[in-house]
């Protein structure tokens, strides 16, 4: 099925024929007179403009019939089917708040939302998508922030929610195999009732699906120990074309693709006996000391490791009575710690506080922290709009960015948390919370957000010089996708043709996409390559305060 940026395109042809014919009336021919050939030969060119429009017109709307016949029919035969105008609205964002302007370059509502309960379903909506060439989305709870299911060419979305069985643990093995609908936060209990868990899980575990967070990829709970979601991955199976199974049993290339390279179907999950954590948690007036601490208690191998600034544990405890936040102890921040218990050293880690001048709290504190550690999105509250930038940094580098920071944006503003990973790195959240509803002029007042929310590419910017780089891919930083996936980027283009042939799956969120509206033929990530630069320039020169 042709998108409207196919239409766009045709018309901007159109346009530069017309244009073209005037000026070439305009300079090769003198001054009051009129070539009557090349005024036939404008008109040609125009006319047949318009015939390939009225054309295009009318196959587009036999095809909008065709494919709502085939809608009603899997309405009919049981599958649960939305078109209602508000359930695509639902369904156009994720948990990122957009600026409206960017609703002006992209289209984000889509043909259908629909809801296959089997494979069999399934593979017949892929069929329609081939036979029409309609964008298919896939999507979990859509709780990533950077346009990853977001529908951009009036596409079909496929929830798949009801692919949520657990269907075999090998405890001898130590593996599980589920589906892609089921919840980190359910499995987990799960393995816990036979004595297993999880190597990591992200920190939406309670919403976040299976599906969602391999396709989207990354660290979390656990990755201070066992890595990122890759580590723990031993195979996937996915639905790519004409609705046939593909197994992967090197599914490193998979994971992070947003699902641009098939439906995530089933996942075969390393897991690990389940034993008893012991929770700690330091403090410091001094942010550096804090800062400094961190690759140091590295190396003691926790199963979760998280810093907090003062803004964030204040923002999300906000009643003073009910937190300790205003002892003098707290001002730089904390460091929340849980180890497994056979790798738990009380030994170093009392070196390790007594070398930065650290103030150990109460167990029963780390146990709150440990027990909060799916509750950051708390920091809505303040908002109510977050805006979040997630980069991922060599923990050797943390000091210069977090003064990078300090010095780019008013402090207070925003609040930061960083996130351990097995491998020398930490990821790094910056949180803006924002009420966009001060900005209430209806044209000037989207502007102005989208200013403020161009601060997650800004960070991302900023932090390139020091091996920052973004934290996953999705529509907003598909232009970083080779700094993102690396060697492997070409090997996932060679999947793609295989398992994609047709390009239907999640278009726009690794390779780009033109922008669809206005300029169907320049590429998005051109305008990042070249715009970013600029917007982080206008920053640095902005006063602190307004930025």
């Amino acid at each position: 099925m042709r998108t409207y940026d196919t239409l766009f395109m045709w018309f901007m042809l159109l346009i530069v024929f017309i244009l073209g014919y005037f000026i070439l009336l305009s300079f090769l021919l003198p001054e009051g007179y009129v070539n009557h050939e090349y005024l036939l030969i404008g008109l040609f060119i125009t006319l047949l403009g318009l015939v390939i429009l009225f054309i295009y017109f009318l196959v587009l709307r036999r095809q909008r019939k065709q494919i709502q016949i085939h809608l009603n029919t899997f309405r009919e035969t049981g599958m649960q089917v939305f078109i209602e105008k508000y359930e695509k609205l639902l369904y156009s964002r994720d948990i990122g708040d957009l600026p409206k302007i960017t609703r002006l370059i992209f289209n984000f509502n889509c043909l259908a939302i629909i809801q296959p309960k089997n494979i069999e379903e399934l593979q017949r909506i892929i069929s329609l998508c081939e036979q029409y060439k309609i964008p298919l989305i896939p999507r979990g709870a859509g709780t990533s922030g950077y346009g990853g299911v977001l529908p951009i060419k009036n596409g079909i979305i496929v929830i798949l929610t009801f692919f949520d069985k657990i269907i075999a643990i090998n405890e001898e093995k130590n593996t599980v195999e589920a589906e892609c609908g089921v919840t980190w936060e359910h499995l987990r209990k799960f393995l816990e009732s036979k004595g297993k868990t999880l190597k990591s899980y992200p920190s939406s575990a309670p919403s976040s699906t299976i599906g969602g967070w391999v396709t989207q990829g990354g660290y979390g709970v656990g990755s201070a120990k066992f890595g990122s979601v890759n580590e723990s991955i031993l195979n996937v199976t996915v639905i790519g074309k004409e609705g046939r199974e593909f197994h992967l049993e090197d599914p490193e290339v998979f994971i992070g693709s947003c699902g641009s390279l098939g439906i995530l179907w089933k996942v075969t999950l390393k897991i690990k006996n389940f034993s008893k954590i012991i929770h700690k948690i330091v403090s410091s007036s001094h942010q550096n000391q804090l800062v400094k601490a961190i690759p140091v208690y590295q190396e003691l191998l926790p199963f979760f490791l998280r810093y907090d600034d003062y803004h964030n544990l204040i923002w999300k405890n906000p009643k003073s009575n009910l937190s300790p936040w205003g002892s003098q102890n707290y001002t730089g921040g904390v460091i929340s710690m849980s180890f497994l218990e056979e790798d738990w050293n009380q030994r170093k880690f009392n070196e390790i506080k007594n070398e930065f001048q650290l103030v150990v709290q109460s167990n029963d504190l780390g146990k709150t922290f440990w027990n909060d550690r799916f509750d950051t999105i708390k920091l809505k509250r303040r908002g109510p709009f977050l805006i979040i930038a997630e980069v991922l940094i060599p923990t050797i580098h943390l000091e210069k960015i977090i003064e990078i920071l300090s010095k780019r944006y008013e402090r207070g503003s925003y609040a930061l948390e960083l996130v351990s990973t097995s491998d020398d790195l930490c990821v790094m959240f910056v949180w803006f919370p924002v009420d966009m509803r001060r900005w209430s002029l209806p044209f000037i007042g989207s502007f102005t957000y989208a200013y403020h929310w161009l601060r997650f590419i800004d960070i991302i910017y900023s932090t390139r010089h020091w091996k920052g780089r973004p934290y996953s891919s999705g529509l907003w930083l598909s232009a970083y996708s080779g700094l993102i996936f690396g060697q492997k980027f070409h090997e996932m283009k060679r999947l793609k043709k295989k398992i994609d042939p047709y390009g239907i799956f999640n278009p726009g969120k690794v390779w780009g996409t033109r922008i669809p509206r206005f300029f169907p033929i320049i590429p998005l990530s051109l305008i990042f390559w070249f715009g970013i630069p600029l917007v982080s320039v206008l920053y640095r020169i902005t006063p602190k305060k307004y930025r």
